[in-house]
């Protein structure tokens, strides 16, 4: 088992490519470890900054030049430097930053920053010379794109409410003012002062609208009974992506005619997508793919190849969608990772983060490697996830949380029935899959045979008033405001645990600012207190996401703990 996990958690990636003035496609790539930007001219790819830190995003200027953002040891205390080349710049490095756009001229950029207020990411421009606040902001708030207009703002009141703002001459307009939830996100220039954005004001699904900006004046322009949850324009031609199943599509749009193509794409998920400077480039993870970068020119092509480490891609399980219907009628689609072997199937049950997520067909190493240990993996898309539509995603607020967790124990009582699961499975999840894991263990003690939690909520109360200053009301709109104690606690694992009777292996980086390392803390001391069988890999110099370079070892020790259990 040691060299199989180590080939399969070993496996690179290259993802969120751009088009580069000059021809080039620049790229996010882990080969050397930790992402760094790779540029690839035509001939070969080669590390474009070498960089002492993880970068997280960039964005090229019309005239060449690299914004960036980079953190140290995964604690996303994102700092922005400018590359132009072979110099860099200081750009933000104190407090937290949002990479955000370049002016048309590509003189300046614009960002977002919390250097004044913890709780806000307030508006900045740098020009070369230095930086100054344009717009005192309130929350969380990123800069998207720049138009002859002013610069386009997104702002987010909560995963499911947001607004796009116009900053221009010291002012800020709000575009998409609305009573209730809506969701108003990454707004594109489209010249003549109109502007292109996702939103679900007329719909259960997010679409594409076109706005006036004279005017105020919005309407569909493209509305789908599905997702679609990436755009990009680039002159008179529109791509975007739409969530089929959980699965990618991938359509361009003529938008004097409305003609529309289905562009046939390798099955997975597109994790991002960029028209810039006349070129399509997108970054997919698919589970026989891995996780690389496409350019589309008339047809598909792959422009890098990460390395496998020996794996053949051909060999891994694609998953299977299902659906069962919930005790109280609810149809909760799941995603059925089939191992070679017969059924019944020994299981585990990976719970997505988010919550506001959706178990999709990735290249997940670890599900992988379980699978070819013989094991059935099983995502279910409990209620509150994303892609069935926003009155889905709401079907587990406030005190309803616990049908989330109930769909969880009724996934395993279906597939048992179905004959597909024979005895105890595990489970596990990261962030609010580990979460859910937690009240997994504790409000169904006998259904599992182990847990691993990862990077999880435990305590809904010291969550709040210890995430990062500017999540607290973000998060509130989704677990509940911090004054209402009873109903945290009610929701929260640590009050169940004296139930959890399972053994536990609990995981959680030192640097994490979303949810603190004291969550995980808190948890271990009292299953130790309680005499539970609970082994704890506490991650120095490790944030809420796991790095590169250390997920083969992590998720190395979770397949040896559930084997250990499960045989």
């Amino acid at each position: 088992m040691d060299l199989l996990a180590a080939r399969l958690l070993s496996v690179k990636s290259a993802v969120a490519p751009s088009a580069g003035p000059d021809g080039a496609v620049l790229y996010l790539s882990d080969a050397t470890g930790q992402y760094q930007i790779w540029r690839f001219d035509g001939r070969r790819h080669d590390v474009y900054i070498p960089w002492d830190g993880r970068v997280g995003g960039y964005v090229v200027s019309p005239k060449g030049a690299v914004a960036f953002s980079a953190d140290v040891g995964g604690d996303e205390r994102w700092r922005i430097y400018v590359a132009e080349g072979d110099e860099v710049r200081d750009v933000a490095v104190e407090g937290f930053n949002n990479l955000g756009a370049w002016s048309p001229d590509g003189s300046r950029l614009a960002y977002t920053s919390t250097v004044e207020r913890p709780e806000d990411f307030s508006l900045y421009v740098f020009d070369g010379g230095g930086a100054r606040k344009v717009a005192d902001l309130q929350g969380i708030n990123a800069a998207v794109d720049w138009c002859d207009e002013g610069i386009l703002v997104e702002h987010h009141e909560s995963s499911r409410d947001g607004d796009i703002y116009l900053a221009s001459g010291g002012e800020v307009k709000n575009l998409t003012k609305h009573s209730g939830e809506e969701v108003n996100a990454s707004p594109r220039c489209l010249g003549g002062s109109k502007i292109a954005y996702l939103t679900d004001r007329w719909s259960e699904y997010r679409g594409i609208a076109v706005m006036d900006l004279k005017t105020g004046e919005a309407k569909p322009l493209v509305q789908l009974d599905r997702e679609i949850e990436l755009f990009d324009i680039w002159g008179n031609y529109l791509a975007y992506v739409a969530n089929e199943d959980g699965y990618s599509g991938l359509y361009v749009m003529h938008l004097p005619t409305g003609l529309t193509h289905k562009v046939s794409v390798p099955p997975g998920v597109v994790t991002s997508l960029s028209w810039r400077f006349g070129k399509l480039v997108f970054s997919l993870s698919g589970p026989r793919v891995g996780h690389e970068v496409f350019v589309y020119a008339g047809e598909v092509r792959a422009l890098t190849d990460s390395p496998k480490y020996g794996v053949d891609m051909s060999r891994n399980a694609v998953p299977e969608a299902a659906r069962f219907k919930a005790s109280d009628g609810l149809e909760v689609p799941l995603l059925l990772y089939r191992p070679q072997t017969a059924p019944p199937h020994k299981a585990v049950f990976l719970l997505h983060g988010g919550p506001e997520s959706q178990a999709r067909p990735y290249f997940e190493p670890l599900t992988q490697l379980l699978v070819r240990l013989g094991y059935m993996v099983v995502a279910p898309n409990f209620r509150g996830s994303t892609g069935y539509g926003k009155t889905y995603v709401r079907l587990d607020d406030g005190e309803r949380r616990l049908n989330a967790v109930r769909d969880v124990a009724e996934a395993v009582g279906w597939l048992a029935g179905q004959g597909l699961v024979a005895g105890r499975p595990c489970v596990l999840g990261g962030s609010y899959g580990g979460y859910l894991t937690l009240m997994s263990l504790a409000l169904y003690p006998d259904l599992w045979a182990c847990g691993v939690e990862m990077a999880g909520i435990v305590n809904l109360a010291t969550f709040l008033e210890r995430t990062a200053p500017w999540r607290r009301r973000h998060r509130e709109a989704e677990y509940g405001r911090l004054e209402d104690r009873e109903l945290l606690a009610k929701l929260s694992p640590i009050t169940y645990a004296d139930r959890i009777a399972a053994p536990l292996l609990v995981i959680h980086g030192v640097n994490d600012i979303r949810v603190p390392v004291s969550e995980a803390d808190q948890l271990v001391a009292r299953l130790r207190e309680l005499g539970r069988r609970v082994e704890y890999l506490r991650l120095e110099g490790e944030g809420h996401v796991f790095s590169s370079a250390a997920r083969p070892k992590i998720y190395g020790e979770v397949a040896k703990f559930v084997k250990a259990y499960l045989g």
